[in-house]
């Protein structure tokens, strides 16, 4: 927008010009300064004083989702290892009283099978632990 504008180009809304704004004069004095100067004239306040907080960051629906995809990661992690363990104990006994070679594999896979559902734990807590950052 120019300085001599009436309506906003975007909107159409009237624009409404006051000649001393909050950006644009000094809090301790109220002296008009320009947006240029680093302190202001009257009274010598340094510019650090004049600059705006930042907005506060607005929540969206992309950290809702992926706090919800963090914790079914995490949900199945869980259910991964405890079938990986709950196979591990089913099949050493097994493998006690049946001479089964299927049982071996089969004993032998409930490590890796464990090992998928901590990597797949630990991606849905790290998805977790990033939602939370972001709030």
């Amino acid at each position: 927008m120019n300085q001599n504008d009436e309506f906003c180009g975007g909107c159409g809304s009237k624009l409404i010009v006051s000649p001393v704004t909050e950006q644009n004069s000094c809090p301790s004095c109220k002296n008009e300064i320009s947006i240029d100067q680093t302190h202001c004239q009257k009274c010598g306040s340094s510019r650090n004083v004049f600059k705006d907080e930042q907005p506060a960051e607005v929540s969206t629906g992309a950290s809702k989702s992926s706090k919800l995809l963090g914790i079914i990661f995490t949900i199945i992690g869980l259910a991964v290892i405890i079938f990986a363990f709950i196979n591990y104990k089913n099949t050493e006994e097994a493998l006690r009283t049946d001479n089964n070679p299927g049982l071996g594999l089969q004993y032998i896979m409930s490590f890796p099978i464990g090992i998928v559902g901590l990597i797949i734990l630990i991606a849905g807590l790290s998805s977790l632990n990033k939602s939370a950052n972001k709030s």
